[in-house]
């Protein structure tokens, strides 16, 4: 049985996750329901869940406040969060769980489907990063946190030379050498460093373009990156890619 608890400052939003919870999952039960923060707090210090749905802006207290008091944390967290989408991609890089309000039943199933796939327990780190970029919505985010098979790595971003794709996970290679498997796809990976000068190369790949120091124009062509991986274009984007990448390499 998994132990879930809900702290949010809005009365319909704990009425509408605990109705949710009960009605997606049989094996959820939640143990304690709380509009207070502080009362929530106290209640968790005796009665730890497994998973916690937590509201961030509450009064007297505040969801990362009452993490804080929790540290170390020794159970799973579900944001729920009316957030725009820049904070939203905040969550994404430090890959920490989130829902949107208003919550629907599909989204309730979803998420709780993603953590059961990828329980892994969050980083001090991650809490720091995601703190970090919702307090400067102008800084960029720099890091990102990757989903390994035993937790989270964090990686600076501008260390990343390409990313490749392996079924349902990723492989991302760095200027050290390296190489770390991640359980998302490609797609999902893409979507937050296109922001970053990435470019999707080919249908299994995507590169940092900083890390390219040569273009062969063979069957198709292909790249050579810094550390003399041979990446193929894909000829769809071939012409596209290759202009963009031959006026970088002019002025390296």
């Amino acid at each position: 049985m998994i132990k879930v608890i809900i702290i949010d400052d809005e009365t319909h939003c704990t009425n509408v996750l605990q109705n949710l919870i009960e009605k997606a999952h049989s094996d959820y039960t939640v143990t304690g329901v709380f509009t207070n923060p502080l009362q929530g707090l106290e209640f968790i210090k005796k009665n730890p869940p497994d998973l916690l749905f937590l509201d961030i802006e509450m009064p007297n207290l505040n969801g990362f406040m009452l993490l804080d008091n929790l540290l170390p944390i020794d159970f799973d967290v579900i944001f729920t969060t009316a957030y725009d989408q820049y904070a939203i991609k905040a969550f994404r890089y430090s890959a920490i769980n989130y829902l949107l309000k208003p919550i629907t039943e599909k989204s309730i199933v979803k998420a709780l489907s993603s953590w059961e796939k990828r329980r892994k327990k969050t980083s001090a780190k991650q809490w720091e990063m995601l703190q970090d970029q919702l307090k400067d919505e102008k800084k960029e985010c720099s890091q990102i946190a990757l989903p390994t098979g035993i937790g989270y790595q964090i990686v600076e971003i501008e260390n990343i030379v390409r990313c490749q794709s392996d079924s349902n996970y990723t492989n991302i290679f760095c200027k050290d050498d390296n190489k770390i498997l991640i359980s998302r796809t490609l797609k999902d990976i893409e979507e937050l460093l296109k922001d970053h000068g990435f470019l999707r190369v080919h249908q299994s790949h995507l590169i940092n373009p900083q890390f390219v120091k040569g273009i062969l124009k063979y069957d198709g062509g292909s790249l050579i990156m810094n550390n003399n991986a041979e990446v193929p274009v894909s000829r769809q984007k071939a012409k596209q890619i290759n202009k963009i990448l031959e006026t970088m390499l002019r002025f390296k």
